[in-house]
C-alpha cells in the first residue's frame, strides 16, 4: 500500500488520484499539509487512513461547499481537517444506505458565516453512519444532521461554535457521550426528530472563551411545526446562557437533567415550556436558577428545585 505525500500540482494534493487508482481500497496519507482546491471525493470502497501529522486544508473558492465528501460504503480510520474559515466535511448521501464507518474525525477552524445556509464543520445526510470519536472546534454549526436516520456517535466534543449540534428531520439517532462547550447561540437544537437518544453536557467555559453569549442550552421544536417525539435525553446543562432548556412542538419526550449555574454564563430561566407539547416528562435537579420555569407543562415535572 503506497503512502500518499502532498502534491501541490494536484487540485486535491494527490489524494484523489490515489483514491481513483487504488486497487485494494486502502489509501494512507503521509505527514504534511494537503491543500484541497477542489472537492475531494472519498469514493465507495475506500478506506482512508491518516495520522495527527497529516492535515487536509480547505482551499476551494466556495466557502459553503464541503471540501471533503464521503460517499456510501467508504470508511475513514483517522482524519484531521482544517476548514480554513469555510465549510468542512459531508458524510453520506440523502435517502441512501450509506454504511459509512469513521474512527476519529477532527474538524477545526470552520467559518461562522450564514448565507441562506450555515457553514458546517460536519454535515451528515442519509442513513446508517457510525462514528467512534468526533472533535470539532469553531463553526456556525458544529455537527448538522439533516434528513438522516440510524446515526450513531460514541464520543463527541464541540467547542466555540454558534450552534453545537443541529438536528432536523432525523430518526433513530444515538449520541452516547458529548460535550458542547461555549457555543454562542445554542448548544443542541432539535427539530422534527423521532426515536432518538442524547447523553452529554452543555456548558460554557468563560475563562478560556471570553464574550460567550449563549441564549439556550437545549432548544427543541423552535424551527419546525412538525412534532419531535419519542426522545430520551440525559443532560448536564451548566452556565449555558439565558435559557437552560426550551421545548415546543414535541410529544413523548423524557428528559433527565441537571440544570445549574456556577460563576459563568448565567442561566436566567431553567425550562421554558412552549406551545404544542404533549406527554413531556422532566426529572432531575435545578440549582441556583432565578426563574425555574416559564409556560405550562403537559405531562409530568419531577424536577427538584434548589432555591438560588
Amino acid at each position: 500500500m503506497p503512502i500518499v505525500k502532498p502534491d501541490n500540482n494536484s487540485p486535491t494534493s494527490g489524494i484523489q488520484e490515489a483514491i481513483d487508482s487504488c486497487i485494494d481500497g486502502f489509501v494512507i496519507l503521509g505527514s504534511g499539509e494537503y491543500h484541497i482546491r477542489e472537492s475531494l471525493i472519498i469514493k465507495s470502497g475506500t478506506r482512508l487512513i491518516s495520522s495527527n501529522k497529516a492535515i487536509l486544508v480547505n482551499d476551494i473558492e466556495d466557502g459553503f461547499e464541503p471540501f471533503i465528501r464521503v460517499e456510501p460504503y467508504a470508511d475513514i480510520e483517522y482524519l484531521i481537517a482544517n476548514s480554513n474559515g469555510k465549510s468542512g466535511i459531508l458524510l453520506g448521501n440523502s435517502r441512501k444506505n450509506n454504511n459509512i464507518n469513521v474512527g476519529y474525525l477532527k474538524v477545526y477552524n470552520t467559518g461562522t458565516n450564514y448565507d441562506k445556509e450555515p457553514m458546517r464543520a460536519i454535515l451528515i445526510r442519509g442513513y446508517n453512519i457510525a462514528i467512534d470519536t468526533v472533535d470539532i472546534y469553531r463553526g456556525n454549526v458544529g455537527l448538522s444532521i439533516e434528513h438522516a436516520a440510524d446515526i450513531r456517535i460514541k464520543e463527541m466534543q464541540i467547542v466555540a461554535c454558534s450552534t453545537g449540534i443541529r438536528v432536523f428531520n432525523a430518526n433513530n439517532l444515538s449520541f452516547s457521550n458529548f460535550s458542547i462547550d461555549s457555543c454562542n447561540y445554542t448548544g443542541v437544537q432539535v427539530d422534527s426528530t423521532e426515536n432518538s437518544y442524547f447523553q452529554g453536557t452543555i456548558w460554557s467555559n468563560t475563562k478560556d472563551y471570553k464574550g460567550i453569549n449563549n441564549t439556550c442550552g437545549l432548544l427543541i421544536g423552535k424551527y419546525s411545526k412538525t412534532f419531535s417525539r419519542n426522545i430520551r435525553m440525559n443532560l448536564r446543562i451548566i452556565d449555558s446562557g439565558i435559557t437552560g432548556l426550551a421545548i415546543a412542538n414535541a410529544r413523548n419526550i423524557y428528559i433527565d437533567a441537571i440544570i445549574s449555574n456556577t460563576t459563568g454564563n448565567q442561566i436566567e430561566t431553567g425550562i421554558n415550556f412552549g406551545e404544542n407539547i404533549e406527554n413531556i416528562n422532566i426529572t432531575g435537579i435545578m440549582d441556583k436558577i432565578e426563574t425555574p420555569f416559564t409556560g405550562y407543562i403537559k405531562g409530568r415535572n419531577s424536577m427538584i428545585v434548589i432555591d438560588p
